[in-house]
């Protein structure tokens, strides 16, 4: 693992995102971008510190090196820059959700008084340690519930990084990220940190500390049909028993049977029947409800089961899905509105101070799913403030990373990160100090750098 540490002493932090002119040359349209959207840039002198995230289409995949190391440039060695593709990239007020369209998007600020960053990288040459090392303690900095970002490409060991940054904290973590969207046959990387692209299989993060943290609401793209099933025999990502019936049986009953409505089948013929699985270590199978679900596509048939995107396992809550517009919708308004009013019962400090917000959401989003453009952006820049759509970036992902419901209110609720499907993941920066002081005393660092692994024993 690569570890950087980074430190920020007092200042006011400014955040704003900005989107690239697609009729500019790909060099030129992100030189423009970083010297335009920064309030201001870090001054080394105060002790300042930035953070920017860069956010390029797959239409800019074969460029994706050079960009990086344009962008890392013009921002200066004071700002640390992370970066992905993307299947569309959101910033300047605008989702621009077409993979064909060349667009690069990008969100960047100063950061608070006291703030500090871990930036790690795991790849090929540089697996996870498992997730009981103490090194996941040390980037984690000691704190009772670190935040991360992280960006990962498909064949990265995701689920390994994940447990592991969930295992950082004393009362867990808060996580928020997506994986990007490589353009077929182009082999360049699709993570990087600062100016550096990482091969495939490599994931890419940055740990907050200090008095700054994450807020991270998950919204649902889907909603349930139908009854809830026992997994009764299951081999990987083959569902071979439902309630002790072929699973195949079960799935007929679903689609030929009473269960679904005139609507439902409407869906299913336009989007096929998809599979929630209840979320282990979240709830028990009494009182799972619709956000509780890791919903996963069904990808292929072998009598007498099917296959879905993902693992399961004997024991595991089962239920069908459809993807639905109007769920979609009504399922963000609810986790917003929830997350304020969280917020408003927290108090001061812990409800944090919000600087800006980072939108991860499924590639199937946006106007393929709601019909109209900015949907999901209008309600989650609320979380950044009032009119604070310049304050939110993000990318569509090929799967996005973050927790079941709500993490991160107050730094005291660490909930476990999952690999979601059909989601928007909203993480809102927020600043937690109190006074411009720290709450965490550990702002020299971390043991292990890019000559010393030791800490990873």
């Amino acid at each position: 693992c690569i570890v950087l540490s980074f430190s920020a002493t007092p200042t006011k932090s400014t955040w704003r995102s900005g989107i690239s002119d697609p009729t500019a040359k790909a060099i030129d349209a992100v030189k423009d971008l970083c010297a335009s959207t920064p309030c201001r840039m870090p001054d080394p002198n105060q002790g300042e510190s930035g953070l920017a995230f860069l956010f390029v289409s797959q239409k800019y995949n074969d460029l994706f090196e050079e960009l990086v190391r344009t962008a890392s440039d013009a921002l200066g060695k004071d700002t640390t820059l992370l970066s992905v593709v993307g299947g569309g990239v959101i910033g300047g007020g605008t989702e621009s959700d077409d993979p064909t369209i060349p667009a690069m998007s990008i969100l960047c600020g100063v950061l608070p008084p006291s703030a500090g960053l871990e930036v790690f990288m795991f790849g090929p040459d540089e697996a996870p340690p498992p997730s009981s090392s103490k090194a996941w303690k040390a980037i984690g900095r000691e704190q009772d519930t670190p935040s991360y970002v992280m960006f990962a490409d498909g064949f990265a060991p995701i689920q390994s990084v994940l447990e592991g940054l969930d295992s950082s904290g004393k009362s867990g973590a808060v996580v928020a990220g997506g994986i990007s969207c490589p353009t077929f046959g182009v082999e360049s990387p699709t993570v990087a940190i600062n100016g550096k692209g990482y091969p495939r299989g490599s994931a890419v993060g940055v740990g907050l500390s200090g008095s700054v943290g994450l807020q991270v609401v998950t919204a649902q793209g889907c909603r349930p049909v139908g009854p809830l099933f026992g997994v009764t025999e299951a081999n990987g990502s083959m569902v071979e028993e439902l309630e002790n019936k072929p699973a195949m049986e079960i799935l007929s009953t679903i689609v030929e049977g009473d269960y679904l409505t005139d609507e439902d089948k409407a869906l299913v013929e336009a989007n096929g029947l998809l599979c929630g699985l209840a979320a282990r270590g979240e709830s028990a199978s009494s009182s799972v409800t619709k956000g509780d679900y890791l919903v996963r596509q069904i990808i292929g048939f072998r009598v007498p089961g099917f296959m879905i995107g993902g693992d399961t396992k004997k024991g595991d809550i089962l239920q069908f899905h459809v993807r639905d517009r109007a769920a979609a919708l009504e399922d963000m308004e609810n986790m917003i509105g929830r997350a304020k009013t969280e917020r408003s019962f927290a108090g001061s400090q812990k409800a944090g101070v919000p600087l800006a917000a980072l939108q991860f959401s499924c590639v199937a989003r946006g106007r393929p799913l709601f019909g109209s453009p900015n949907v999901d952006l209008e309600n989650v820049s609320e979380l950044a403030g009032k009119d604070a759509v310049q304050q939110v970036g993000g990318f569509f992902a090929n799967g996005e990373l973050g927790p079941v419901g709500i993490a991160g209110v107050g730094l005291g609720d660490g909930r476990k990160t999952h690999i979601h499907a059909f989601t928007t993941i909203a993480a809102t920066i927020c600043d937690f100090g109190d006074d411009g002081e720290s709450k965490d005393e550990g702002e020299q660092g971390v043991a292990g750098g890019d000559d010393d692994l030791s800490a990873w024993g």
